[in-house]
């Protein structure tokens, strides 16, 4: 019969060997329905698919081809979604004019084709309409092959709530068909009080996503950490708080704004991410902060705080 010394050793060990091995009962789990990411470079897809569920491909400066498109279906998993960053030209954005298809070039008036950078603005209908569309159908065998998560258009500052925005977005919902489209603002007054019910509903009626986003607070360009659902996808990205970056490139067109996020910074978003996964069929999370590897770091935090131990949180 072994001694009452020898079985608390052995119940000492129990728990050691317990806590050493996490034991999962004590953990929360990221909701199942719930992808953290990154943002990658379109031609990087591929070889990360299979560290992450989702990645978005920056493609705001890429005329997207089949041979850089086709790997996001031939090479990466079963169950695998990749999101698509608009190019500039289609969120309002400078683009550099040798990052326009050729065939929308031939449709600019001389004036324009001479100019280092365009705005959507610069072309005419037609023009934007095929360059519109020229982007929608790279991207569509992405969508047959159901690895297509969302467009993403993040509108600059000046993109404001309008007769003319809500035009365009409501333009952009009737030519992408049954693609998915999720917008990013970054102009308070699209979700101040006086216009966050009309927003939220006009988005809801033209199935376009809204982007929830993390970023620097107190600036022209800051909205708040809203986390709602108008489609059943729902969407946040995470940018960073590094404030004099984001000052310098939030119209820029470039999202990617370095940033190593910490514990406490993400800390508000567990709880808010797990009522919007209760609330959308698929929520997409991704990082923006840096390369890969860098908003990879920031994607594991989140992942942490997701899966904080139970017991860390119980009163003593």
């Amino acid at each position: 019969k072994p001694s009452d010394s020898s079985r608390r050793r052995g119940a000492n060990r129990s728990r050691q060997s317990k806590g050493a091995s996490g034991d999962r009962s004590d953990r929360r789990r990221v909701p199942s329905n719930l992808r953290i990411g990154v943002a990658v470079d379109p031609s990087e897809v591929a070889d990360r698919a299979r560290q992450v569920r989702v990645l978005e491909a920056d493609a705001g400066l890429e005329v997207l081809t089949d041979r850089l498109v086709a790997p996001w279906v031939d090479r990466t998993p079963e169950g695998f979604a990749v999101d698509v960053r608009a190019h500039r030209l289609l969120t309002h954005h400078a683009a550099p004019i040798e990052s326009i298809p050729a065939d929308v070039r031939d449709l600019l008036a001389p004036s324009v084709r001479a100019q280092r950078q365009v705005y959507a603005d610069d072309l005419s209908a037609r023009a934007l309409e095929l360059a519109l569309d020229r982007f929608l159908a790279s991207v569509q065998p992405v969508h047959e092959f159901s690895k297509l998560g969302a467009i993403v258009f993040p509108f600059p500052s000046y993109f404001v709530p309008g007769t003319k925005a809500f035009d365009y977005l409501a333009w952009l919902r009737d030519r992408a068909g049954d693609l998915a489209i999720a917008v990013e603002f970054r102009h308070r007054d699209w979700v101040d009080t006086k216009h966050r019910e009309a927003t939220m509903a006009f988005l809801t009626e033209h199935r376009l996503s809204y982007v929830g986003v993390d970023a620097p607070s107190g600036l022209p360009t800051s909205l708040p950490p809203l986390a709602v659902a108008t489609t059943d996808q729902a969407f946040v990205r995470f940018h960073g708080r590094n404030t004099d970056a984001w000052e310098r490139g939030a119209d820029t067109g470039d999202d990617r704004f370095a940033y190593d996020y910490r514990r406490g910074d993400l800390e508000p978003w567990g709880t808010r991410l797990t009522k919007l996964a209760a609330a959308a069929t698929s929520v997409h999370v991704v990082f923006t902060t840096g390369k890969a590897e860098a908003a990879g770091r920031d994607a594991r935090v989140l992942v942490r705080v997701l899966t904080v131990e139970a017991e860390a949180e119980r009163p003593e």
